[in-house]
């Protein structure tokens, strides 16, 4: 089986302008615990920092209806920082890179400022 280029073309066009529906707090929708975490993570962070412990906001949240274990609810805490821990990362090598770039045009520098000797000075 194939297909054609005006069907390629076709499906170009139509994936471009499609975006990832994100899950919101509009309506009344299950979601899960996860998700939920996610949600609240900057509430959560916030009582953690006012000394609440991890099974004490476990137990908050039972008593609102969200019934998750202290171990459910670590994991995916910690599951949350580590994504944004790694995202902050990115984005400052990210910047450094961006800098060092900018940095080395101003000053016609090459880009590549790797110490590894090239093959005319190595021989």
């Amino acid at each position: 089986m194939s297909t054609n280029t005006e069907t390629v073309r076709k499906i170009q066009t139509e994936f471009a302008n499609l975006q990832n529906e994100k899950k919101t707090l509009e309506g009344n929708h299950s979601m899960s615990f996860r998700d939920a975490v996610r949600a609240l993570y900057p509430t959560l962070q916030r009582m953690r920092k006012r000394g609440f412990k991890t099974k004490e906001i476990a137990q908050k949240l039972n008593e609102s209806g969200v019934a998750i274990k202290p171990t459910t609810l670590s994991k995916y805490l910690n599951e949350i920082e580590t994504e944004q821990l790694i995202k902050s990362a990115s984005m400052r090598r990210r910047n450094e890179i961006h800098q060092s770039k900018k940095a080395a045009s101003q000053h016609d520098i090459p880009e590549n400022t790797n110490d590894a000797p090239t093959t005319s000075e190595s021989e």
